[in-house]
């Protein structure tokens, strides 16, 4: 098959425009087909859906990029009946509707890829021109949704704290099972520029004219540069420190402090060029809620709050994974059937909560159910029987250890393997990428009431805060995102459990780890009296041993050079203002060598130490 002629060296940035503009497009309508389930009768909601697919329509007609534009234009007329009060839209409509969104996405795809084929459209085809003139499929008819929960509370309990303006979605339940559609990733991008799909009342005018598009290759030179900024500044005001002189001195202050002034502002409007809104990721779990409730014929109500949180491009990119898993299982684990529901009194339509908000330099998301909660007996026997702890350790664990528990690899309680669940691998994948950006987990489940997962993430992985430590002559920095505290530490209070060294820590017991071993450190034996850094990662915490501590700094990561760029539990370095390099730590690799050298460390993180 010859190449296409879209394809050629000079049409493929028309092409490229036309990809972004497009997955854009495809953001907002996946989440728009869902609302319509529930808004049937909302004309506005209606034309902006027909909006999107003549925007796909146009554009992809004029590129010759033909099966996608024919599409599209049965797709348009299905939906201009209904914008014209010619055609009233059926909850039996919707499973062809998103079929033929999904195979958009299919062709838009082979557009990315640089290779179009003709995929089979003609079944598809036909049930769009058969709706369009008012014919209905056979097939079965999807429960009639409702837009609200009927029994529920409609406003959250006082102790929770909002986050943001809130959306409901709802998913219709079925009496038979559908086919489960993953959620494709789409790159992320800052700006909108069709004005067909734009109009949405709080977002038409100022938003077009005042976003642009930036290549990111472009940022991180830009940021790179602030970076270097950042350095000079530290080096500044590390020369003001070491003048003699008290006039000279207050001069060089004040040219600092205004470079000072500068820098800081320069580098909050270059962070910014790189926020996006985590909404972006949000508005893809409408469809994966409605299609996985299709699947375990369950009903539930999705609850999206806090959507225009932003954070960085990079962060944002990873959260996607460990989100999806985390909703797959409040969906699979979490929420009843609606039967069981009823017969404990609840209401038949479950509740998914997703938030995000600031707190600091960091972001909070949680997912929360109203399910059944974890039973940690019955965490502690599937634990048990699978060898991941003794019969011995599980009678010490609390309720918050065993939750820990879910997140061990091989780790599942589902009784039969899905395609969703049962394979133990989804909550592990949730670890892993939480601890790669330096994030924690936590876990809080009541039997019957519910499960809600928290994670918290930095804001950004460019430029961040640190805590210098010393340890002998080295100096190493810790990524205050992961410092939980820190505490004065003495000999006496070091005992040995399992081989290893550990403190108490308001009855609990913690993990000590020895920076001077694992690096081989020279020089000055530990002092009698030293600091222990308590910090966290994904769902562990663990105390790192240092000599003293030098203050808190803000620090730019540098990639380290080939030589040296594998070096376990190191992310990276930094340089400061005397012009020393130094390691930043990596707690979540640092956590991977302790698990891989000292043995009793996991048994040790999980034990009471009154036990």
């Amino acid at each position: 098959m010859s190449p296409h002629p879209m394809f050629s060296e000079d049409m493929l940035e028309i092409v490229d425009s036309f990809v972004v503009e497009t997955q854009e497009i495809l953001e907002n309508l996946d989440q728009d087909l869902v609302l319509l389930e529930s808004q049937p009768d909302d004309m506005e909601l209606i034309n902006r859906i027909f909006r999107s697919v003549h925007t796909i329509k146009g554009t992809s007609g004029f590129l010759s990029f033909d099966q996608m534009s024919t599409l599209a234009h049965r797709f348009e007329d299905v939906l201009n009946k209904m914008r014209k009060g010619q055609l009233t839209f059926q909850p039996w409509m919707m499973d062809t509707l998103l079929e033929a969104y999904d195979q958009m996405k299919t062709l838009l795809q082979q557009v990315i890829d640089r290779n179009i084929q003709d995929i089979p459209l003609d079944a598809l085809l036909s049930r769009l021109t058969a709706i369009a003139e008012g014919q209905k499929l056979q097939g079965p008819e999807p429960t009639e949704p409702t837009s609200e929960r009927q029994s529920a509370p409609e406003e959250p309990t006082p102790k929770r704290k909002k986050r943001g303006r809130k959306k409901r979605r709802s998913a219709p339940s079925s009496s038979q099972p559908a086919e489960s559609t993953p959620v494709q990733e789409s790159p992320e991008t800052h700006s909108k520029t069709a004005d067909g799909y734009l109009s949405r009342g709080h977002r038409l005018g100022k938003v077009i004219d005042s976003t642009i598009r930036v290549d990111v290759e472009r940022l991180d030179n830009l940021m790179n540069l602030v970076g270097e900024l950042v350095l000079g500044r530290n080096r500044l005001a590390q020369i003001v420190n070491n003048l003699k002189s008290e006039a000279s001195r207050q001069e060089l202050a004040d040219t600092t402090a205004q470079i000072d002034f500068i820098t800081s502002e320069l580098q909050s409007a270059v962070m910014k060029t790189r926020m996006v809104q985590i909404g972006r990721i949000f508005n893809k779990f409408p469809r994966l809620v409605r299609d996985l409730s299709r699947e375990f014929q369950k009903e539930i109500d999705l609850i999206l709050e806090g959507e225009e949180t932003e954070l960085d491009k990079s962060v944002i990119e990873e959260i996607s994974d460990p989100l999806v898993h985390l909703i797959r299982n409040s969906v699979d684990h979490g929420i009843e059937s609606p039967d069981e529901r009823e017969t404990l009194g609840k209401p038949r339509k479950g509740m998914i909560r997703l938030a995000a908000g600031h707190e600091g330099n960091h972001i909070i998301i949680e997912v929360e159910d109203d399910g059944r909660g974890i039973d940690p007996e019955k965490i502690k026997r599937k634990a048990i029987e699978k060898g991941i702890i003794s019969a011995d350790d599980a009678k010490e664990l609390s309720d918050a250890e065993v939750y820990n528990l879910i997140f061990m690899p091989g780790f599942s309680t589902a009784q039969k393997v899905t395609n969703v669940s049962g394979r133990g691998v989804g909550m592990d994948v949730v670890k892993t990428n939480i601890t790669k950006l330096n994030g924690m987990i936590t876990v809080k489940s009541q039997v019957g009431v519910g499960t809600t997962f928290i994670l918290k993430l930095p804001l950004t992985l460019a430029i961040i805060q640190g805590l210098l430590v010393q340890v002998a002559q080295e100096v190493f920095a810790v990524p205050l995102s992961s410092v939980i505290e820190v505490v004065r530490t003495s000999r006496e209070e070091v005992h040995t459990i399992h081989g290893e060294e550990v403190i108490r820590l308001r009855e609990k017991i913690l993990p000590l780890v020895h920076i001077r071993n694992i690096y081989s450190v020279s020089g000055n034996a530990q002092p009698e009296r030293f600091y222990t850094v308590v910090v966290g990662i994904a769902n562990r915490v663990f105390g790192l041993v240092v000599d003293d501590l030098l203050g808190q700094k803000e620090i730019v990561i540098k990639p380290l050079g080939a030589y040296l760029k594998n070096t376990p539990g190191i992310a990276g370095s930094t340089i400061l203002g005397d012009g020393r390099v130094i390691m930043i730590l990596d707690i979540g690799e640092m956590l991977k060598l302790i698990q891989k050298h000292q043995k009793g460390a996991l048994r040790i993180a999980r034990t009471d130490f009154n036990a």
